[in-house]
């Protein structure tokens, strides 16, 4: 089995595919299923781009400790309040998140590395800080999904569309992500998109 692809048990199992593809992370969907209404037609489509995250990611980095709940937590907070509200300045209210779940999950020692998860996976620019691989294996995860998989950051094409045949692209969360930068984008002509990081 390639890289970062083993198996590992968490809070209740976590269901991989002979191939290695993740098809179930119950924490992940234990924390995004209470937005499923504020997300609306958005919901599956966010629910996928989670789940692909999780999957490029894994590929991306070493097996350790916590990694997929680690993964789990990030994946559905690091744009949720974008896509519950349209606001594009998000990234603030996304570490609260983080926070508060933490805090009520008693894991407070992993609140300052899920917070360079969330304020770095639009990073252009490889990350080398604290808390480096999966704030890197984020960043690569989630430029991997918002490219159309164009960067794969060296995952094997046939493992590309092993992920995306599992978790398809959805065209309705495409359009309220669109929908939303282009709002922005139309009142805010000279002011970059203020979740992206150099």
């Amino acid at each position: 089995m390639a890289k970062g692809w083993a198996a590992v048990d968490v809070r209740g199992g976590i269901g991989i595919s002979e191939s290695g593809v993740v098809t179930d992370l119950p924490v992940l969907d234990e924390l995004l299923a209470p937005h499923r209404a504020g997300l609306g037609v958005g919901y599956n489509g966010y629910r996928a781009h989670c789940y692909r995250m999780v999957d490029w990611a894994r590929f991306v980095t070493d097996p350790e400790p916590f990694r997929e709940e680690k993964l789990a937590i990030m994946t559905v907070l690091h744009d949720l309040p974008f896509f519950l509200t349209g606001d594009l300045d998000y990234l603030d209210r996304a570490c609260d998140l983080a926070t508060e779940h933490l805090r009520g999950i008693g894991r407070e020692e992993w609140t300052d590395e899920l917070h360079l998860m969330i304020r770095n996976h639009h990073k252009v620019r490889g990350y080398t800080g604290p808390h480096a691989p999966l704030v890197e294996a984020c960043r690569k995860a989630d430029w991997i999904d918002v490219s159309f998989t164009k960067l794969r950051f060296g995952i094997p094409r046939r493992r590309i569309v092993e992920v995306r045949a599992t978790w398809p692209m959805n065209e309705a969360y495409k359009a309220v992500a669109m929908t939303g930068i282009r709002r922005y984008a139309v009142r805010h002509l000279n002011r970059p998109l203020p979740m992206m990081r150099w």
